[in-house]
């Protein structure tokens, strides 16, 4: 069972690449979405993985744009956890934002 859920705004389905950064390592993960203030990823847990606080690094689209958030593990259940995002910049929040309407 999953606690409930605390993210506020709408949340979608996406399928982009994504990579926890664990270490000098980047683990690529599977999206299972995403929303203004977090996202839900499954994968599998690697070793070296599970602190509570880490980079994500979104590929928003594709060989243009990047961005890493610092994010926060709200919850872990199986092959699946959610981070929320630690005090995003205003570009941050607007590429979301803005990705979020056009998705």
């Amino acid at each position: 069972m999953r606690p409930r859920e605390r993210r506020n705004g709408d949340r979608k389905s996406a399928d982009m690449p994504i990579y926890e950064i664990v270490g000098e390592k980047s683990v690529r993960c599977r999206m299972d979405d995403i929303s203004p203030t977090g996202v839900r990823l499954g994968r599998r847990l690697m070793p070296g993985a599970g602190g509570r606080t880490c980079s994500l690094e979104l590929h928003l689209v594709p060989d243009r744009i990047t961005t890493v958030l610092e994010a926060r593990r709200v919850w872990q259940d199986g092959e699946h956890e959610a981070f929320e995002f630690v005090s995003p910049s205003f570009a941050q929040q607007a590429l979301l934002e803005r990705l979020l309407d056009n998705y």
